[in-house]
């Protein structure tokens, strides 16, 4: 193996290990993946190596420079910071330059025709677009001047969210927002923190959001798709098809298979290779991410309400979850988290325990498609919700 196929190994090893990192940061948090490798991964990468480095460095190299790297991991992760957002952005443009350099000559090629170009630019230019609008849209901020509004939009369910105020910003809490560490304010019907985004994703932007997933989950898998063309079309071109023969260093004749004419030609064109690698990496990770945020999106709910809701499950397996009538003759039953220690308080004619997750409505669940439009096209202007 020469020196500059070693190097292209590397730097394919290298770009798998980002490629899993990212997929961990992203879907190790979602309850898809609760109990998995995955989810175990997540908090090994997050928690356990964490600890274990502070240990080390404050026994190996005291506490004031362990102190020291406490300061920069907080700055890194624990504050608004464009590192990830910059390095999101080099890795994306440059991705575009190699695949301009080393693909696009050879498109159209024997395997698609010279109208791909149509999609390849509309794609780009709404991904590009749909990145800059999450990048810079207010995800839904609370202040003290649109605290009144933002506490109308929703009302209290009383389950996952109580009428009281942020600890942190001392404003009234409205319901479906999230107090967000690393931004230091309130976001209406919050979502997450996207490092990538330098941003949360929130009431504000989450359309944009949800746009830029599908046009990158597109990138990615189109994006790989014509790479393996301009790949396939190199092997016709330098006429490696089946049982064609190379010579090696030594001048030892090599008939090639299908797999070794591709590895060859990946390894004549290594940065054509570590497009194509990346694509298939992401591809992947993009589209199961998307498919999930669809998916809550249209169930009615955020993933940081998922997680409320599977703590709710959880007090259901405790059996500390009741509906209750506040009277014999009210047909409206309120669901209500009661301690066991309370439990003997209860009037049992009018309530019964919850069994199972199912048996409990969520209030904010306006339908599939009713769901989605909410998101996409009217969020800002939603009417406030009611308890049916």
């Amino acid at each position: 193996m020469t020196l500059w196929s070693i190097t292209v190994l590397c730097a394919l090893l290298a770009l798998g290990l980002f490629g899993l990192w990212v997929f961990v940061l992203i879907l190790g948090p979602n309850r898809m993946f609760r109990g998995t490798v995955v989810e175990r991964m997540y908090f090994w990468v997050t928690e356990s190596l964490p600890n274990k480095i502070e240990r080390w460095a404050r026994s190996g190299v005291g506490d004031a420079i362990a102190a020291r790297a406490e300061q920069m991991w907080m700055v890194l992760f624990g504050r608004r910071n464009p590192l990830f957002q910059i390095i999101a952005v080099l890795l994306y443009w440059t991705g575009v330059a190699v695949f301009f350099v080393q693909a696009a000559p050879y498109i159209p090629n024997r395997y698609v025709s010279s109208w791909q170009w149509l999609p390849i630019g509309t794609t780009l230019v709404a991904n590009i677009g749909c990145y800059i609008a999450a990048c810079a849209t207010d995800p839904g901020v609370v202040h003290d001047r649109n605290v009144g509004s933002a506490c109308r939009l929703f009302d209290y369910d009383k389950l996952l969210y109580f009428e009281r105020d942020c600890r942190t910003c001392k404003l009234r809490k409205p319901a479906r927002s999230k107090h967000c560490s690393t931004c230091q304010h309130c976001v209406q019907m919050m979502d997450h923190h996207c490092i990538w985004l330098n941003n949360c994703v929130g009431l504000g932007n989450a359309r944009w959001f949800l746009g830029f997933l599908a046009t990158f989950s597109t990138v990615c898998f189109y994006g790989a798709y014509l790479v393996g063309t301009v790949v396939l079309e190199q092997r016709q071109l330098r006429g490696l098809t089946s049982g064609a023969v190379i010579w090696d260093e030594w001048g030892q004749p090599i008939q090639l298979s299908f797999k070794s004419s591709i590895l060859y030609i990946l390894d004549d064109c290594p940065l054509l290779a570590v497009l194509f690698v990346l694509l298939l990496i992401l591809a992947p990770a993009i589209g199961v991410f998307t498919a999930y945020q669809l998916r809550i999106t249209m169930l009615g709910y955020t993933s940081n309400e998922e997680s409320k809701w599977v703590n709710i499950a959880d007090a259901i397996k405790d059996g500390v979850v009741f509906a209750i009538r506040e009277s014999s003759s009210s047909p409206h039953e309120a669901i209500r988290v009661i301690e066991k220690e309370n439990q003997e308080e209860i009037d049992g004619h009018l309530c019964r325990p919850i069994t199972h997750l199912q048996q409990v409505p969520n209030m904010y669940d306006r339908g599939a498609w009713n769901n989605l439009k909410f998101v996409l096209l009217s969020a800002r202007s939603a009417p406030k919700t009611h308890l049916q």
